[in-house]
């Protein structure tokens, strides 16, 4: 009986997750049941991704779980960004925020409208865990407005998508960090879609720069604390801090100016 219960949440599990981009493929899908299964997850994995609670990380590391908790957050952040400076309404933001004119030419707001679709992608594929921001019993914070100014001109908001940008890649750089010290098969997921969230945050700080005309876009050896700047083309740019929790990552986002609303 335990058996099959175990099974039909297995199953259950993966119908959610086929809904979700990142986990489509099927062998994806399979390797990361096969991981939650061996942490385990069980019944209490399924029922965990189909929004009823947290059973999956009981036996997980707490510094983990906030980490990809925060992640929901700077998501919701992400998308409200990207959608302000394209003038488009959405649910993560306030109107007041929006840009009343174009900020982008036609090309840059291909670049603007497909980074919003990555970090919609990686806010699906996060929520599907049962993950939420602030954890419970808080209430989810989804609404957030930016600093007055942000989306008055392009150089202004290309100044603070850079620094955005740079705090995601610190915050999933340091959840590539903690999943990987975890010692158990959810640690080792967190750390490999951690790192595949952060090329793309990467991606999106080298296109912020380059449509800003920063020569050159691309003015980092290393992401994070390896090595320092210095005069040679490609090494002039500071790393990205490494955060050492979420609620750090939370802490410098707040620093920026971005503020909960609801």
């Amino acid at each position: 009986m335990t058996d099959r219960l175990s099974s039909d949440a297995a199953q259950r599990a993966e119908n959610v997750l086929r809904r979700v981009d990142f986990f489509k493929s099927v062998n994806t899908r399979r390797t990361f049941m096969s991981r939650l299964l061996a942490a385990g997850g069980g019944a209490a994995g399924g029922g965990a991704l189909m929004g009823r609670g947290q059973a999956v990380f009981a036996t997980t590391d707490a510094d983990v779980v906030n980490f990809v908790n925060a992640a929901v957050g700077a998501e919701r952040i992400g998308i409200a960004f990207y959608s302000n400076a394209l003038g488009t309404s959405t649910e993560f933001g306030i109107p007041a925020d929006q840009a009343k004119g174009s900020l982008l030419n036609s090309a840059h707001r291909v670049y603007f409208n497909a980074a919003r679709n990555q970090e919609t992608s990686h806010l699906g594929t996060l929520l599907s865990l049962g993950l939420q921001f602030p954890p419970p019993p808080a209430a989810p914070l989804t609404v957030f407005s930016f600093p007055p100014g942000t989306f008055d001109s392009a150089p202004a908001m290309l100044a603070f998508g850079e620094k955005l940008e740079g705090v995601f890649i610190g915050a999933y750089l340091g959840a590539v960090k903690t999943g990987a010290t975890d010692f158990n098969s959810f640690g080792t997921f967190v750390a490999e879609a951690a790192a595949q969230i952060m090329g793309i945050e990467c991606e999106h700080r080298v296109l912020i720069r380059d449509i800003a005309g920063l020569n050159p876009p691309n003015d980092r050896f290393y992401e994070g604390n390896v090595g320092s700047p210095s005069s040679v083309l490609g090494n002039t740019g500071t790393p990205s801090v490494v955060y050492a929790t979420g609620d750090a990552a939370v802490a410098a986002l707040v620093a920026l100016g971005v503020t909960p609303v609801s």
